[in-house]
């Protein structure tokens, strides 16, 4: 097994468990709207996945019962549920820590950034 693979296999490794993670706090069924997002982490989380060479595609399941968040980072593609009982900025550490280099620290960098101009 390779260096790739190696790091390969621990990026996948982080992803699964941040998944696992919002799937054990996810309990309630619902609606999920856009009304209830608060935009920043994700503003933040698209711009360091953009510095990175990646994207974030944001939309609504089939069924309109959570948000799907396509994650793209180089070849590595998922798509990442989080359902509206979620904590939403909570799930979107959980992925920029997953998918981001040293553990997501532009995206905290950002995000702070936003917030205080946002005061």
């Amino acid at each position: 097994m390779g260096a790739n693979d190696r790091e390969n296999d621990r990026k996948q490794n982080k992803r699964d468990k941040a998944k696992a993670a919002r799937s054990r706090r996810a309990a309630a069924a619902g609606e999920a709207s856009f009304d209830a997002i608060d935009w920043i982490p994700v503003v933040a989380l698209v711009e360091a996945l953009v510095y990175e060479q990646g994207a974030l595609r944001i939309g609504l399941t089939r069924d309109g019962g959570a948000f799907a968040l396509g994650v793209y980072l180089g070849d590595d593609y998922a798509t990442e549920y989080i359902k509206p009982a979620e904590d939403f900025e909570t799930a979107m550490d959980e992925i920029a820590a997953a998918w981001l280099p040293d553990e997501g620290q532009m995206y905290h960098q950002r995000k702070a950034m936003r917030r205080k101009s946002a005061q």
